[in-house]
């Protein structure tokens, strides 16, 4: 049985001479998929290699009920954008959109390009907006990606525009 929404939950029944097995519907790179199983006996999860991007098979031992449910991961957050706190300061706040279903985003800042380089900059985020602390001089660019606990993340946003600090100035 091929699970086609949330609310697509079916009941596993063994087939003689094989398990039975569920499926999401087939996804592309991009789109994450989350799969929670019920069951009352011994499953066997397979998720098939990232670069596949194909189906999730349940194998549910012979004699055993379950159920299984899929959802597509969190939206990649948008609207992103990187401001000066003040023209005499060193610090940058980023601020986006909300991504429904997330509990946590991540911010990413970059000091090389708004391609390359990114690394952690905050973690378990909670509003849509998180200010740096004092910056050193230079290029700042920024990325924000949305979390639905602790497993499941978006990809990261579009990079901010280049946020400049200079001697006792933010641009």
């Amino acid at each position: 049985m091929r699970v086609k929404a949330v609310s697509d939950i079916g009941r596993c029944k063994p087939t003689p001479g094989r398990p039975p097995r569920f499926g999401t519907k087939r996804s592309p790179a991009a789109l994450w998929v989350v799969a929670t199983v019920a069951v009352s006996s011994l499953v066997t999860m397979i998720a098939p290699p990232a670069a596949v991007a194909s189906n999730w098979h349940t194998a549910v031992a012979g004699g055993s009920s379950g159920e299984s449910q899929a959802q597509p991961g969190p939206a990649t957050p948008t609207g992103v954008v990187a401001s000066c706190v003040s023209a005499l300061g060193s610090n940058v706040t980023v601020t986006w959109t909300s991504v429904p279903r997330a509990t946590t985003y991540s911010v990413y800042q970059s000091t090389t390009s708004a391609t390359t380089g990114y690394t952690l900059a905050a973690s378990g985020v909670v509003p849509t907006s998180w200010t740096s602390g004092s910056l050193v001089l230079g290029g700042y660019w920024f990325e924000v990606a949305a979390l639905i606990g602790s497993k499941w993340q978006s990809a990261n946003s579009s990079a901010t525009a280049e946020r400049l600090i200079v001697v006792l100035a933010c641009l």
